[in-house]
């Protein structure tokens, strides 16, 4: 994840890089100084072990979990950041009068899931070439299952997940644009004292097309 090769001297985070694993080294580096160290070691001049100090055979891929590793942190940091806002604009009672911050969160409402794939490569690829570390290795609990039927079932379940997926995405979107209508507006003309019944009633008329 942090892509540290040298385990002799404190580790710079790499905000973004290259890793070149063939060299084991980073290409393209824009770092903060000891970063690395300070997070993981809570001293700035900490060491921790590089990825030079595993042999080549027993390291996962690192281009892949080092990207997806920040990608879920850029994710995570935009989504806490969009939330404080959105706080300090709801105290100012500005929220749904703040138009672009809207359009914003409007267009970014998936990227939570893109930041829980993220974070699933971050394990299952960082964990090769071992399932348990030390005890067994990927390559020896590997099951006597023909390629068709893994081929087939691996088809199925992208076929069907898509297709979910892909129906999910259209009714948020369409319950985004529609915004508060119908019976989640009858309590008040405010916030809802009951926000969770409004948004159940607003799902409602979505799915039966009331406007």
């Amino acid at each position: 994840m942090e892509g540290h090769w040298d385990g002799s001297k404190p580790g710079d985070f790499h905000i973004f890089a290259w890793p070149d694993e063939k060299a084991e080294k980073n290409l393209f580096e824009i770092s903060i100084p000891r970063g690395s160290s300070l997070i993981l070691t809570h001293d700035p001049n900490g060491l921790f072990p590089g990825l030079k100090s595993v042999r080549p055979s027993e390291r996962p891929p690192v281009v892949s979990v080092f990207f997806a590793f920040r990608i879920m942190l850029a994710i995570g940091f935009f989504m806490i950041a969009a939330a404080v806002f959105g706080a300090f604009l709801w105290w100012r009672g500005k929220l749904f009068d703040t138009r672009w911050y809207l359009r914003i969160v409007a267009f970014t409402w998936w990227t939570g899931f893109v930041a829980v794939i993220s974070g699933w490569v971050v394990t299952e690829s960082g964990r090769q070439p071992w399932l348990v570390h030390g005890i067994l290795r990927t390559a020896d609990a590997i099951s006597p299952v023909p390629a068709a039927s893994i081929a087939g079932t691996l088809a199925l379940f992208v076929l069907c997940y898509g297709i979910v997926f892909s129906m999910g995405i259209y009714y948020i979107n369409r319950l985004i644009a529609q915004g508060p209508k119908g019976r989640a507006l009858e309590e008040s003309e405010g916030m809802p004292s009951r926000p969770l019944t409004a948004a159940g009633a607003a799902a409602g008329d979505a799915i039966s097309g009331r406007h």
